[in-house]
């Protein structure tokens, strides 16, 4: 329901708002429930608005060999576990490398929100009704995509199954389609609900002190799986250039490079690399013409590596070289300092964005006429919790860490990780193509 904005905080730093005072930010609270859950509350005094965000482990990037989006349809089935979806209020997605459970509310009605995720969290049974109701409604989504030419979400989910088990033959829709009703709740309680890999996010008018007790009450006896994703089975020398066929009506294409974790020194470097290639990337001309939608990121996250990626869908005939061709040529200028004049800008915004969440009255300053200011201040929570589930204790520091990355550090990474020996392709083509 929420969608996920990428850099939507950065957008609003930089359109030349730095000497607005951030006078009424979010208060910040974190605290730990009892059994390990982590919780970050965002507390917007007089607002009448809550939203509450389940982030959990479970992603299309971690699926088991031949199981290609079971995490999807497992969230369509959680969400199911307290009856019919009331989708004003109740909603989730499911990511690369995590799966969002949501309650939209208000301040009267979000204890039952509360109730609502630990019932989702507790391991309810899935019932066969709820399976056949909710396989159509996951599998519809393939179709919304294909006639969008957007189908990165499923491309994420091909590459593991490609990349992690071996297979050059996705079946997107025959993989959850044969799963029986005993296996996906198997799959279920191993590996959505796992010691120190579950946040839940909190936005709007509930204070922390008045938060903390009700969610022990709600939340702090459910009990944490330990650690555990099904393992990878591909051969160890798996080639880095690879083709394969999946059962959706689009042909796409991505590269991936290996990156280290948020933690080391060159990943700040890396992520504003993203950011500048993402400008240029979606703004081309001739890659509009040849494809439907690309962009890169770094938040391909498997359970063994980080994954810097380019995924482009591609419009029907299109020249597939001519796309890898074009997106080296955007890549080329980075490599030299030089050229990296926009990196002191972004290295600000994104140090001072990932150090406190934005001021509410310049989010509603800028924010678009079509955008209710509900829907604004959910999406800072959706943005916020997603940020707080990618690098937890680590965020500090990186915030600090990015005020101090140059044109040069990029230019440097640039030369190092997104080297043409380092480079992994993968081609996927719809089976009647073959």
């Amino acid at each position: 329901m929420i969608n996920r904005i990428k850099h939507a905080f950065v957008v609003l730093l930089v359109l030349g708002n730095f000497s607005l005072a951030l006078s009424a930010p979010p208060k910040v609270t974190r605290f730990t429930l009892s059994n390990g859950i982590r919780v970050v509350n965002l507390y917007v005094e007089e607002s009448t608005d809550v939203g509450i965000f389940s982030y959990l482990p479970l992603g299309l990037v971690a699926d088991g060999k031949a199981k290609t989006q079971w995490s999807h349809l497992i969230e369509h089935l959680t969400i199911r576990t307290t009856g019919p979806i009331n989708y004003k209020t109740s909603s989730a997605e499911t990511m690369a490398d995590n799966m969002r459970l949501e309650f939209l509310g208000n301040t009267e009605n979000w204890k039952q929100g509360l109730e609502l995720h630990a019932k989702w969290l507790s391991g309810l049974p899935f019932t066969e009704k709820s399976l056949a109701e909710e396989l159509p409604r996951a599998l519809s989504e393939i179709k919304f995509t294909e006639a969008n030419l957007a189908t990165h979400k499923w491309a994420f989910a091909a590459w593991n199954q490609v990349f992690r088990h071996g297979e050059t033959d996705i079946s997107m829709h025959g993989d959850v389609q044969s799963a029986k009703l005993g296996e996906l709740q198997e799959y279920r309680d191993l590996h959505l609900v796992q010691a120190d890999r579950v946040l839940l996010c909190v936005v709007g008018g509930v204070d922390s002190e008045t938060l903390k007790d009700a969610m022990e009450k709600h939340l702090g006896s459910i009990n944490l799986t330990a650690k555990t994703f099904p393992k990878p089975t591909a051969s160890p020398d798996i080639a880095k250039d690879q083709n394969a066929t999946w059962d959706v009506n689009v042909t796409h294409y991505m590269e991936t490079y290996e990156i280290p974790r948020p933690e080391n020194a060159d990943y700040p470097a890396l992520y504003i690399t993203n950011m500048l290639l993402n400008l240029v990337l979606m703004q081309d001309t001739q890659l509009k013409k040849l494809t439907g939608h690309v962009y890169c990121g770094v938040d391909l996250v498997t359970p063994e590596q980080v994954y810097f990626y380019i995924s482009a869908s591609l419009k029907p005939n299109t020249d597939i070289l001519k796309v890898k061709q074009r997106i080296q040529e955007l890549m080329n200028p980075l490599k030299q300092p030089e050229n990296n004049t926009q990196v002191a800008m972004f290295a600000q915004s994104l140090s001072t964005e990932l150090s406190a969440p934005p001021d509410i009255m310049l989010l509603k300053q800028y924010k678009p006429a079509n955008i209710t200011e509900t829907h604004m201040l959910l999406q800072l929570g959706v943005s916020w919790g997603m940020v707080e589930y990618q690098y937890g204790e680590t965020l500090s520091q990186l915030a600090s860490a990015f005020a101090d990355v140059s044109a040069a550090n990029v230019a440097d990474v640039v030369n190092r990780y997104l080297t043409e020996e380092e480079r992994m392709t993968l081609v996927l083509t719809p089976h009647a193509s073959k």
